[in-house]
This record gives structure tokens, sequence and C-alpha cells, in this order.
């Protein structure tokens, strides 16, 4: 090795070169072999963790418009509805050349009528509190009037709603009627009243004539609302009945509730209340596609999930919230009886049960296409096998919105679940209509769906950031093997270069030594161990610069947006984004190459010593040798 140095030390500009040469080279490749290595192992280490879901909704094919009658200000009042010329189903989401994890599924909500539970807006709600807002009643007028602005009335009779309400004396306008009939005092008159805005015409003058409208009680009126029935067919259409956009106000008179209008009163009357003891019930095939759960705004803080298996085999099992839980005295495996009384496909629980308000949703219109009161159609007990908690309460959004004391069930466990006691319907909506496709599939998905899928229907994907993390680690993987690419290619010129100038042109030196008697592996060492030392040296620095680079590199961060995307058209959300941290540098792609290069170097060198020993000395000697 020394006589190998010395060599080296005479020409010192070209060992230098070579040093630095292979300790950029080495870094190179370190760098590159490092980062790739991160960014592989960092996908590999939370590719489980993010989840990738796309929810639906159809587009209307039109709006129409509607009017309505308003007796304050003796006008129509136009609005407008969307209008669908016809519903898509599940089938439609089932296009070739998807996969799904968890095939499309559209859920309905179910209002669970259990009067044996408190439920969540009871405990916000004084118990000498009235229910204002609705009523099936008999009622007397104060004066003769046509109801075409506010007069004041008298409860006889509560058929339907609060009791404590008989002895109130309210204000009554026929206020959507744009030919409101004459009313008498003398008589009594049944209708379903709900509230509407505040009184107006001679009422309203009476009350705040002369005096300042601070401190002043400015009632609310209530008015007649119809006695429709909210059921709907399975397909979606409803029944035909002569009571649609009927009479809303009836004399009550002889036998008036032996006749059709008088029993279907009655049969309203059944449910008007039952609003206050239902409870939502949402059928699902997997947590995670309920977007509550999905972005964070619900989780399980006590027991588990449903388990896939029990999803699978429709278990009579169920996540329940904390607050109902502890309203309840009920704990972790408990049952929770459910007693199914209505359908409802249109809207999400949120929507409609939500969080913090009350009172809660109003379930009317509670009869068949026969006129008869709505009967519960399926009993069960399940048990709790998770309990849930809300991260925060958030009613801006109620599509996405948990509901008020909501229970979680697997789908196929609702066995009535195609429509019995339906009242509501409707299409696809973000906020019931969801599925599961595999992580970094969506840009193959949205090529199928250019080619097979449905104009009118809207697909938005959530994936919890993991696009955005996976182009920036793709990104920062090509890079990487673009730097391994030129540390190879470069370290492979250096070896063959260096090895060429160090080895093959000291020949003579080779002959010199074979001339004086040294055998074979004496001149291998002596002429090899400087070049492999310097190629050591040079990997050791290369490597440990690498390391400390490459550790400082972060392929996350690379792929985070830095720029405002809040008015930028996208299909993909983020979602619930996962909080990646990158796998820690270990030095193993450093070490990796470092042996490699050395191993390298080794073998190149040994190759050309080999051809060397092979030629005879004195041939060797009688070359020219040129500097």
């Amino acid at each position: 090795m020394k006589n190998s140095l010395k060599q080296m030390m005479r020409t010192p500009v070209r060992t230098v070169l070579f040093l630095v040469l292979i300790v950029f080279a080495t870094l190179l490749m370190t760098l590159g072999a490092g980062i790739w290595r991160k960014g592989t192992q960092t996908m590999a280490k939370y590719e489980d963790s993010f989840i990738t879901i796309g929810t639906v909704r159809q587009i209307p094919d039109s709006y129409e418009e509607t009017t309505e009658w308003d007796a304050e200000f003796k006008e129509y009042n136009i609005s407008k509805q969307v209008h669908y010329d016809s519903y898509n189903t599940l089938e439609d989401l089932l296009i070739p050349g998807v996969e799904y994890v968890m095939e499309p599924e559209q859920r309905a909500f179910y209002s669970s009528h259990v009067p044996q539970y408190s439920m969540a807006w009871r405990e916000w709600t004084l118990p000498t509190a009235i229910d204002y807002g609705h009523y099936i009643t008999e009622f007397t007028l104060k004066k003769d009037c046509v109801p075409s602005e506010s007069y004041q009335f008298q409860y006889t009779k509560m058929i339907g709603g609060d009791e404590k309400m008989e002895i109130a004396v309210e204000y009554i306008c026929d206020h959507n009627n744009p030919e409101p009939e004459m009313m008498y005092h003398d008589k009594t008159y049944v209708a379903r009243l709900i509230t509407g805005t505040y009184m107006h015409g001679w009422a309203y003058d009476a009350v705040v004539s002369g005096k300042s409208l601070y401190g002043v009680m400015v009632h609310r009126e209530l008015k007649p609302a119809s006695l429709d029935s909210n059921f709907y067919y399975p397909d979606g259409s409803r029944p035909e009945n002569a009571i649609w956009n009927g009479p809303r106000i009836y004399e009550v008179t002889e036998g008036f509730y032996e006749t059709e209008a008088g029993q279907r009163i009655l049969n309203l009357a059944k449910h008007e209340c039952t609003w206050q003891d239902c409870q939502p019930i949402t059928g699902t095939n997997k947590t995670c596609l309920l977007m509550p759960f999905y972005n964070g705004q619900a989780y399980v803080c006590e027991g588990r999930d449903i388990s896939e298996e029990e999803y699978a085999a429709g278990s009579k099992v169920c996540l329940a919230p904390k607050d109902f839980m502890e309203f309840n005295g009920l704990s972790l495996g408990d049952q929770i009886e459910v007693r199914l009384l209505s359908t409802d496909i249109s809207a999400n629980a949120g929507s409609k049960y939500r969080l913090e308000s009350s009172p809660r949703h109003y379930l009317k219109g509670m009869i068949d296409e026969k006129g008869e009161a709505f009967e519960i159609f399926e009993t069960s007990d399940y048990t709790v096998v998770g309990i849930y908690d809300l991260a925060s309460v958030d009613n801006t959004d109620n599509a996405f919105c948990i509901g008020e004391d909501e229970l979680i069930v697997p789908m196929k466990s609702i066995e009535n679940r195609n429509g019995t006691n339906l009242i509501g319907f409707g299409p696809m909506m973000d906020g019931t209509t969801s599925f599961q496709i595999p992580n970094g599939s969506i840009e193959k998905y949205l090529e199928a769906w250019e080619i097979y899928g449905k104009d009118n229907l809207e697909i938005t994907f959530y994936d919890m950031g993991y696009s955005q993390l996976k182009d920036g680690i793709e990104n920062m993987k090509t890079v990487s093997l673009f730097l391994l690419a030129a540390g190879v290619v470069l370290t492979g010129f250096l070896l063959f270069f260096f090895s060429h100038l160090f080895i093959t042109r000291q020949a003579q030196r080779t002959a010199i030594e074979r001339s004086l008697g040294m055998r074979p592996a004496q001149c291998r060492r002596s002429m090899l161990s400087g070049f492999v030392l310097l190629v050591l040296l040079g990997s050791i620095l290369g490597a440990v610069a690498g390391t400390m680079i490459s550790g400082r590199v972060s392929s996350v961060n690379a792929g985070k947006q830095y720029y405002d995307t809040s008015f930028t058209p996208k299909t993909v959300n983020l979602g619930n984004e996962v909080i990646v941290e990158e796998v820690e540098e270990t030095g193993l792609p450093g070490f990796c190459c470092m042996i490699l290069i050395v191993a390298a170097g080794t073998g190149i060198a040994l190759g050309k010593m080999n051809k060397s020993l092979k030629r005879e000395p004195m041939q060797l000697l009688a070359e020219r040798q040129e500097e």
C-alpha cells in the first residue's frame, strides 16, 4: 500500500480530482437511492391510512316556477323548484373498467318511534315549554270574518298537538288562499295549523298603534295547511287522492268525523306529535361511506366500529351517539330497541334531525294511499358495539352532517328497506350516495366515466390528500431515479477511466516488480491498495454527505400546494387530510452505495491488473510508456 500511495502522490492533481469526483458520484447515488427509498417506504407505511370515496349528485333537468299567494302583501310569491325527468339508479354507476372497494350505495334513513327513550332535544328544552308550530285542532273565531288577515281564535279541542295550547288565544289567517271563505264565530272549525309569518292587518295595527315597537309583543299567526299525504310508492310515484289540494278548513258538524275528510284528519292526528319521540336510523355498508365519519366530524370514542363481517351478514349491531347513551343510562353492549315507522331517501338524517336544534324534524302527512295512519313496520333490538362522539357541531352543511341521536346500523340488518312507509323520495345526493375505490385510481375511474358515465350525474372524490401526496412523492422519486442514474453512470466512468490511469498505465512498474521477484499476489496488493483506499475514502465521504442531504429533502412537502385553490374547479377534495410523517433516514442507502462502489472499483481495477499480469514483463518493459 505504501508504494501504491507514493506512486499516486507523484500525480497529486490527478489523485485529488479522482477523490473529489468519487465523493460527488457517491453523493448523487446515495441522494437518489435515499429519496427513492424514503418515498417508497412513506407511501407503504401510510397507504392503509387513506380512503378514497366518491359522492354522487344528480343534476336537475330543469327548474319549475311555482306560485303561492301571500295574504299580507296581496300578491303571489314566485319560487323555483328543481325538476327531474327521471331518477338514476345505482346500476348507472356500475360501469365497465371500474374497480370498487365498496360498490355504490344510496342510503335511506328511517324514523324509529321509541317513546321510551329520552331524545337529546328534550335535554335542551324546559319541561314546561309549549310546542308551538303545528297542531290539528278544533277552534272558534272571536268574530265573523273573512280570514284574509290575522284574526283571533280560541282552541276548543286539541286533536293532535300540545294539549297545553287549548287555553291559548292566537291568530289565524288563511294566508295562502287568494279567495278565503267567510267564517263565523258561532261555528266550530277543524284544520291542521302551522306557524306562518307574524300577524298582519287590523290586529297588528291595533297592537302597535301609538306605541314603540320596542317591548311590544307581536304574535305569530297560524295558517291552515294541506291535509295531503306525504306517502310515496317505491318507484317515486304518488297515489292520486281527491283530498290533495282540497279544502284546508272544515266545519265540524254532526257526523263530520265519519266522513272521508274527518277520518283523514283523525288519522293524520295520530302522528302529529310522533316526531317528539322519533330517532333517525341510517343503514350503510361501511362506516367510512358516511361523510361525518369520513371527514372526522364523528368518531368512535368507545368500543369499536362495525366489522366487515357484521356489515356483510346484516347483524343487529349499531353505533350509538354518546349523548343519547348518557341521557338514557345505556352502556356499551346494551341493546337499543328500534321501531321503524317511516322511510326517507330524499336526504340524509343530518339535514332533517339537526344537531342541537329544537323542535326536531316534523313528520307530517304520515298516512298511506288509503288515508290510514302509518303503522310500525319493523321492530328489532340492536346491540351497541361502538359509541361515537362529535369533534364539532356544525350545521352549516347539513348534507354532510350527522343527525341528532342518529344510530348507524348495517344496511342489510333492515329487512324492510325497500321503501316501506316512504315519506321522502328524490335523486342521488352527495349526502346519501357514495362509494369507495382503490387509492390512486381516480384518474382511471374518470377515464372510464368519460366513456360510459351519465352526463346528469356529478361525482366528487375525497381522498384525504392521497392524490396530492402521491403526486409529490412520485415526482420526487422520478428526480431521485435521475440522480441515481447520473451517479451510476458517473461512477462507472470514473472507475474505468482512473483505473486505466492508475493501473493500466502503470504496467511498466508491474513488470519491474515482477522482474525483481515479486509474486502476482504481491503485485496486486502493491498496485490496488492505494486505488481501493481512495475509492473507499471517497465513497464514505460521499455516502455520509448524501445521507445528510437526503434526510433533509421532504417528499411529503413536495406534494403540498402553496397557493389558494378555493376558486379552482376540481373533482378531488382533501376531506379529512391524513397527517403523514416521513420515515427517518437510516443510512442504509448510503452504506449500500458505498459497498457497491468499492466492490465495483475493486473488480474493475482487479480486472485491469489481471490483464497486465498476463503479459510478459520483458514485453511490457520494451514498450514505450507514455505519460
